[in-house]
């Protein structure tokens, strides 16, 4: 039974990695850009501390953590019936990318705030430099693991058609300079995709169980 639920919250963890995902988008929607000047990035981080420490001591180490569970989950959807192919390691291995992507950019905010608050402007000027290309690791992170998630799906169809071709046309545009659409779009493919794999899973036991006691009853 604690099996049974760990295996069901796997694929739920990327839903609610999404959801989280995008709460923190919406925080950080008016971030200062690389081309802001020294004055102004210091002044926003200043006045939005709360907003940030929230973003970054709160919802970027959960997202972390929600990508390693359900990067755990997708590899092992991923390597039933695929006839050994890789797409599972790969999958999961953009998923912890994803995670360390995530962690680094909690770690960036919980440093600006702390350096703004303290007053040192030229130290939140170079951090929000950093800040300012942490997509780089996102894009690379997850264009593995819509890529893998696509064309694993439609090896073993783990997916509908419709999802997993998304997912590869998803994957592919983060890799482009159309990136930026494509990101936006990553948190509503991580709700989708682990509500659709948790609803399969849950459907699941009871087709392993039947096959046990079929199993039991033979001579």
């Amino acid at each position: 039974m604690t099996s049974d639920r760990f295996d069901r919250f796997l694929p739920l963890a990327g839903a609610l990695a999404g959801l989280l995902f995008f709460v923190g988008l919406l925080l950080n929607r008016s971030d200062p850009s690389s081309e802001t000047g020294p004055a102004e990035t210091f002044t926003y981080w200043h006045d939005n501390r709360g907003r940030h420490q929230i973003v970054g001591l709160l919802l970027a180490p959960l997202i972390a953590f929600l990508l390693v569970f359900f990067g755990t989950g997708l590899r092992r959807r991923l390597e039933r019936d695929s006839g050994g192919s890789g797409h599972g390691s790969v999958a999961f291995g953009g998923t912890l990318l994803g995670a360390a992507a995530f962690a680094i950019v909690g770690m960036l905010e919980g440093a600006m705030t702390n350096a703004a608050h303290e007053g040192h402007q030229e130290t939140v000027y170079t951090l929000n430099q950093l800040h300012s290309y942490d997509w780089l690791g996102w894009n690379s992170a997850f264009a593995a693991v819509l890529l893998a998630t696509g064309l694993g799906a439609r090896r073993n169809a783990m997916l509908p058609a419709w999802l997993a071709w998304a997912s590869i046309v998803i994957g592919a545009s983060l890799l482009t300079p159309l990136g930026f659409f494509g990101f936006i779009l990553v948190p509503v493919w991580l709700i989708l995709v682990g509500l659709w794999l948790a609803r399969s899973a849950s459907a699941q036991p009871e087709g392993i169980d039947s096959r046990l006691e079929a199993a039991d009853a033979l001579p």
